[in-house]
């Protein structure tokens, strides 16, 4: 069935195009596939999740420098004064002054860790995949509510013909009563009169708060999008949706492949995990190879010969050691672990939840949109009977054979009956949306024409 279907009526359609001409000059037009490169873009709920990956992928990048080599470089220059001798005697002469240099260079290597480095470069990398899926997860969202909005406004549109055929119709009707009370023959009575000019007066209520959604919906829409003003949406850009469903246990199959949510909820126990035994290996030390380089130089002291000597302003040495490193401090350590282990804990609760939640909300929405169908079918039929009680006392009125009362009350149940009908359309298209984006694919279910 195609939602949101031009209309068959031709009044409805030159109505619609003109309204619509008329508004391009106040509003900046947008199509659907534009509006949603312009949401990836703009989006703040979306770059903030965006920027959330950055985050994980800084931790990633710390985890993973921790088998690294690290290098430590110290050197400098300063002025000093002349002293020659021996570690027995020396003599300084104040007058004569020559640089000192210093250089000093350590490297170290951590060679064995007990599996502590490991777990936290793999606790880093779940969690930057973990991130990632709710990336995806707030897109999801944000597609689904983008779509709510601009269906709204394609709602808005529709309505807007109906209000204007409405409005046509009664301008026609009043203006035959009028003439007929003028005349005095008695086809028309002051309360005939009067019902059709209350009528009139609701017509314009609804106009003015059409007019206020419409600019409301304008605005929010181009809010969303990361615009200032406010958003124009052609109803030529209206989705199609399938007829039918898959069955509950595809889709559910489905929403457990492809759920981003899920997804996010798996890596984060896998990444809480790793976090535990991370945080249980600063119970145990680190191995590492060092090695440890020192140059002096100054003109300005005699270098000392001896091994035995202490000579720190001409003396060149290397040496490398293998050693280890351990932190002895079991009850901090205690507490980095019990605090992992209750984040472990809550992740394992959202898992259990995400399992049953899941195909909870995936069914309901499935049913939803069979509802929907149904409602869409009903209001259509709805509308075809109204129409035709319509057409009837419209023709009994005008003929004079007819009362004001009946045909007020054809005209607003036939108003009534066809805003349902979009109504309907739309909560026909918001609910296949909503099954989409619970499955975790916006493709499901629709297709967007322009």
């Amino acid at each position: 069935m195609n939602v949101f279907r031009k209309s068959t009526n031709r009044f409805f359609t030159a109505g619609l195009c003109l309204w619509a001409i008329g508004q391009l000059g106040a509003e900046k037009p947008i199509r659907f596939a534009e509006g949603l490169t312009q949401l990836l873009k703009n989006n703040a709920r979306i770059l903030e999740t965006k920027a959330q990956i950055l985050s994980f992928s800084a931790y990633e990048a710390e985890a993973s420098a921790l088998d690294l080599p690290t290098f430590s470089l110290l050197t400098y220059a300063a002025p000093i004064f002349e002293s020659r001798g021996n570690p027995l005697a020396s003599e300084v002469n104040y007058g004569k002054w020559a640089p000192f240099v210093h250089a000093e260079l350590q490297v170290v290597y951590p060679v064995f860790s007990f599996g502590r480095i490991k777990d936290g470069k793999k606790a880093a990398s779940h969690a930057i995949e973990g991130a990632r899926y709710l990336h995806e997860s707030q897109i999801n969202k944000s597609i689904f509510e983008y779509k709510q909005l601009y269906m709204q406004i394609i709602l808005l549109n529709r309505l807007k013909t109906v209000l204007d055929d409405a409005n046509e119709k009664m301008k026609t009707v009043l203006g035959h009563a009028e003439k007929l009370y003028k005349k005095g023959t008695g086809e028309v009575q002051r309360k005939d009169l009067t019902r059709l000019k209350l009528f009139a007066l609701e017509l314009q209520r609804f106009n003015a708060e059409w007019l206020a959604n419409k600019k409301t919906s304008g605005l929010a829409l181009g809010h969303y999008l990361g615009e200032k003003e406010s958003l124009l949406v052609l109803e030529g850009d209206f989705p199609k949706v399938t007829d039918a469903t898959r069955a509950r246990e595809q889709l559910i199959a489905e929403a457990h492949k492809m759920n981003p949510d899920l997804k996010a909820v798996g890596e984060g126990l896998q990444a809480r995990r790793h976090q535990v035994e991370m945080e249980k290996g600063g119970n145990l030390p680190v191995l590492f190879l060092a090695s440890r380089t020192e140059v002096n130089y100054t003109s300005a002291r005699d270098q000392q010969q001896s091994s035995y000597a202490f000579d720190p302003y001409n003396r060149n040495w290397f040496a490398v050691v293998f050693g280890a490193k351990w932190d002895l401090d079991f009850g901090n350590t205690k507490a980095k672990v019990m605090r992992a282990e209750a984040e472990l804990e809550k992740m394992q609760a959202k898992q259990s939840e995400a399992l049953t939640g899941v195909p909870l909300k995936v069914a309901m929405a499935m049913w939803d949109f069979e509802k929907q169908k149904v409602q869409m079918e009903i209001s259509q039929n709805k509308y075809k009977e109204a129409n035709k009680w319509s057409l009837s006392e419209m023709t009994a009125y005008t003929t004079g054979t007819g009362t004001a009362k009946d045909l007020i009350e054809a005209l607003g149940a036939q108003l009534l009956t066809e805003k349902e009908v979009a109504e309907a359309e739309f909560n026909l298209c918001l609910a296949a949306a909503r099954l989409a984006m619970e499955i975790g694919d916006q493709t499901t279910l629709k297709t967007w024409q322009e």
